[in-house]
């Protein structure tokens, strides 16, 4: 009776690469985080935390009295 290879027993030939050693998903993979309008709307929300954050401090600074 003979038994089948196992897979583990295998070696590639070289420059053969394994398809269960590729990931599923890679750096190159183009999707919604990089789109136009999502960078637009990163940057926008980026520009409303600044402006919160120096309102803030501007009332803080001018209505505290030891401050200045």
């Amino acid at each position: 009776m003979t038994t089948l290879p196992d897979k583990k027993d295998e070696t590639p030939a070289p420059g053969e690469i394994w398809p269960d050693e590729q990931p599923d998903t890679h750096l190159e993979r183009e999707d919604d985080r990089w789109s136009r309008s999502a960078q637009m709307r990163d940057w926008l929300i980026l520009i409303l935390m600044i402006a919160t954050y120096l309102v803030w401090m501007g009332i803080v600074y001018f209505l505290e009295p030891g401050i200045r």
